[in-house]
C-alpha cells in the first residue's frame, strides 16, 4: 500500500528509490465523482424501478468529492517534499501544476471560442477571459447568472477555487509553524462557515455559493485533516478512527435530501467528505476500498480531469434545451460517446504527455500515478 508517513529517504540528493504517493482509492473516487457530476448535468434515466434521479438531484456534489481529494493530496504531496527535502519548493510546484491543468482547460476554452465564433453555441468573451485567469467563480466578473446562456463556462468555477486555493496552502505551510498549522486552518474553515451563513442570507445560493471566501473551507478542511493524519502515529490513530468510514457515508447520503441551498448543509458537507475519502484511502482492505480501486473505475478516475472540461458540452440536458446547431451532437447516447472519445483525445495527447513534462522540468519529491511521471525524472534538489 502506498505511504504518506512522512519518513525519509536514504539521501536527499539522490534517492535510493522513492516511494511513491499514489493512492489508487483516489482514483476511484475520482471517478464517482465524474460520473455524478455527468449525471447531474443529464436527463433522467430510468430501467424499470431503477432510475438515475438521485444523480440527477443530487450529483452535483461530485465537485465536493473532488475538493476532498484536492485538499487532502495536495497537502500530503507538499508535506511529504517538506519531510524529505527540508522545504517546499514553490517554483517547482507551480510548475507541476500549471502543466497539469492549464493545456487541457486552454484547448476547451479555445474550441468553444471557435464554436462560439461560429454562431454553434453562445459563449461571452468575459466568461472565457475570467475561465483563462481562474475568476470564473466571480458572477459580477463574468456575467454568470446561472442560466444556460453562461452553460458553457460555468464549470470553471470549481477551477477556479481549487487554483485559488493552491495559491494559499502552500504559503500557508512554508510560513506557520508546523504545530499551528493544523488550528489555523480549521480556526480558517470555521469563519467561512459563519460567513456563509451572512453571505447566503436571503440572497441567491447558486451565485453567491460559488464565492471563494463562501466555498473555500470545501478546500481548507481537507487540508487540515492531512495535517493531522501525516506521519506514522497519526496515520494509525486516523486508521483506527476511520475504520467504519462507510457509515459517514452513509451519514452523509442521508443529509444530502435535507437542507438544499443551506449553509448549515455546506458545512456538514465540508467536514463529512474529506474523512469519509480519508478513511477509504486508509483502510482500502474493506469491501468498498477494494470496489474504489477496482481497475476500470480507476481509469475513469485517470481521466476525469478532461472528462470534467468536455462533458460541459454535451450534456444541458438539466438545464434547457440543447443549442439547436449542435442537437444532434447533445443527444443521447452521442453526447456520452463524444464526452469520452474528447476526454480520452485530452488526456492522451495533451494532459498525460505535458503533465510528465512538467514533472521533467520540476520533479516530485514523491512521485504520484505513473502515468503523469516522466519517465527521465530526476530527483529533486534538496534545499
Amino acid at each position: 500500500m502506498p505511504r504518506f508517513d512522512g519518513q525519509t529517504v536514504p539521501s536527499p540528493i539522490t534517492p535510493a528509490k522513492k516511494r511513491s504517493a499514489y493512492l489508487p482509492t483516489l482514483d476511484g473516487w475520482r471517478a464517482i465523482a465524474i460520473l455524478a457530476v455527468i449525471f447531474d448535468h443529464d436527463v433522467i434515466h430510468t430501467l424499470g424501478p431503477l432510475s438515475t434521479r438521485p444523480l440527477y438531484e443530487y450529483g452535483n456534489h461530485g465537485v465536493d468529492v473532488f475538493f476532498a481529494i484536492s485538499g487532502i493530496l495536495i497537502c500530503f504531496r507538499l508535506l511529504d517534499e517538506e519531510s524529505i527535502f527540508g522545504r517546499i519548493h514553490l517554483k517547482d510546484f507551480y510548475i507541476r501544476r500549471a502543466f497539469r491543468i492549464l493545456p487541457p482547460a486552454l484547448m476547451y476554452l479555445a474550441v468553444i471560442s471557435l464554436f462560439a465564433a461560429f454562431a454553434l453555441i453562445t459563449v461571452g468573451w468575459h466568461e472565457v477571459v475570467a475561465s483563462i485567469f481562474f475568476l470564473r467563480n466571480y458572477p459580477r466578473l463574468t456575467g454568470f447568472n446561472g442560466g444556460p446562456d453562461n452553460w458553457y463556462t460555468s464549470h470553471f468555477w470549481s477551477l477556479a477555487l481549487e487554483e485559488q486555493f493552491y495559491l494559499f496552502l502552500p504559503a500557508l505551510l512554508i510560513l506557520i509553524a508546523r504545530r499551528y498549522r493544523a488550528a489555523i486552518l480549521a480556526a480558517l474553515a470555521l469563519l467561512v462557515a459563519i460567513h456563509r451563513v451572512f453571505a447566503l442570507h436571503g440572497r441567491a445560493w447558486v451565485l453567491i455559493d460559488l464565492h471563494t471566501d463562501v466555498r473555500i473551507d470545501c478546500l481548507l478542511v481537507p487540508a487540515m485533516f492531512a495535517i493531522l493524519a501525516y506521519g506514522p502515529q497519526n496515520r494509525e490513530l486516523f486508521k483506527k478512527w476511520l475504520r467504519f468510514w462507510p457509515l459517514l457515508a452513509i451519514a452523509l447520503l442521508c443529509i444530502l435530501p435535507f437542507g438544499e441551498g443551506t449553509a448549515l448543509r455546506a458545512t456538514a458537507i465540508s467536514w463529512l467528505m474529506p474523512l469519509i475519502v480519508l478513511g477509504s484511502v486508509l483502510n482500502p482492505q474493506t469491501f468498498l476500498g477494494k470496489a474504489l480501486e477496482w481497475k476500470p473505475l480507476r481509469y475513469i478516475g485517470r481521466i476525469s480531469y478532461s472528462l470534467y472540461l468536455w462533458q460541459q458540452l454535451f450534456f444541458l440536458g438539466h438545464f434547457g434545451p440543447p443549442d439547436s446547431r449542435l442537437s444532434l451532437l447533445q443527444s443521447w447516447p452521442l453526447r456520452l460517446i463524444l464526452t469520452f472519445a474528447c476526454a480520452l483525445a485530452s488526456y492522451e495527447l495533451l494532459e498525460r504527455p505535458l503533465a510528465r513534462l512538467g514533472h521533467k522540468l520540476a520533479p516530485s519529491a514523491t512521485p504520484g500515478r505513473s502515468d503523469l511521471q516522466s519517465t527521465t525524472e530526476a530527483a529533486p534538489k534538496p534545499a
